[in-house]
């Protein structure tokens, strides 16, 4: 004898209402249980805390200036959007991932084992998750940071925001010294020369010495400009300007970000009832009809 199993689905049997009172101790059943359990996974979640920054490039990251600072006369007060991509490189590079990782700790902070294969790597994934930084709609950078501990997420925030002007600086002082070691190279060069068409004048006579007294004006007057760029460059390799415009700065935060125990309670139980009531609308939607030879 030779039995055939036929599943055939149903869906328009199932009164909706009928099949939820039908399995109503099911529900409430399983509801309660997920909604137990939601709630002590969420209590079991390290509370997350989140600090933000809200900051502007300044004109001076992109805008022409004279070796000594000023200002041209189209000088604008933010920078555009060049400006803030290069400050968003800046805040997203290596020097600021490693005076976080070091002033804080973070490796022992994310606990982050020695015996670790690869720690730094752990770090950066780490960093990855709880620092980010980007463009607003108005143009501006937000930098956010996450951590459990709220104070330290506000001190990475506006410890960022500090060192990537800090960079900027170190940047413009370290391109003003090397210009001014060439410039004053150029400057002792163009000294000499002059000294030597002042000494070759106590051996000239007539029309010789008016125009041995040209050329001298001509170099002495390149010799000032000379020198006038070396005190440029020697103003830039010791100033400091400002190249970022902090519009908000972090403050500790009151309320934890994540987990939302309530959000998470309320899918987590929902999520579970859906699939109760989908195994159990496919159970009776489900008919199986047995046939044999007889049939």
């Amino acid at each position: 004898m030779k039995s055939n199993f036929k599943a055939e689905f149903k869906p328009d049997s199932i009164d909706l209402i009928n099949f939820i009172i039908s399995h109503f101790r099911i529900f409430l059943i399983t509801g309660i249980m997920a909604g137990i359990l939601s709630v002590v996974i969420s209590l079991l979640i390290r509370p997350l805390y989140e600090s933000k920054v809200i900051l502007y490039p300044a004109a001076n990251i992109t805008e022409s200036r004279t070796l000594l600072g000023e200002a041209t006369s189209n000088t604008t007060l933010f920078g555009d959007d060049d400006a803030t991509e290069k400050l968003l490189q800046v805040i997203n590079s290596e020097q600021v991932r490693e005076y976080l990782k070091k002033k804080y700790n973070l490796a022992d902070h994310y606990r982050i084992k020695p015996s670790e294969k690869y720690p730094n790597t752990i770090v950066a994934e780490k960093m990855d998750r709880y620092i980010h930084s980007s463009k607003t709609s108005f143009g501006s950078v937000e930098i956010r940071v996450r951590d459990r501990d709220r104070e330290l997420a506000c001190a990475m925030a506006n410890d960022i925001a500090l060192r990537s002007d800090t960079i900027f600086n170190d940047l413009q002082r370290n391109a003003a010294s090397v210009m001014l070691d060439e410039i004053s190279r150029s400057y002792e060069l163009q000294d000499r020369r002059v000294r030597q068409y002042e000494d070759s004048l106590k051996n000239l006579e007539g029309a010789a010495i008016l125009k041995a007294y040209a050329t001298l004006e001509t170099e002495t007057d390149y010799l000032g400009l000379i020198r006038g760029r070396y005190l440029e460059a020697l103003a830039l390799s010791q100033q400091t300007m400002p190249y970022t415009l902090i519009v908000d700065r972090a403050v500790a935060a009151e309320k934890k970000v994540y987990p939302r125990r309530s959000v998470m309670v309320i899918v987590s139980t929902l999520s579970v009832l859906l699939l109760v009531a989908l195994i159990l609308f496919v159970a009776e939607g489900m008919k199986v009809h047995r046939t044999d030879d007889r049939s």
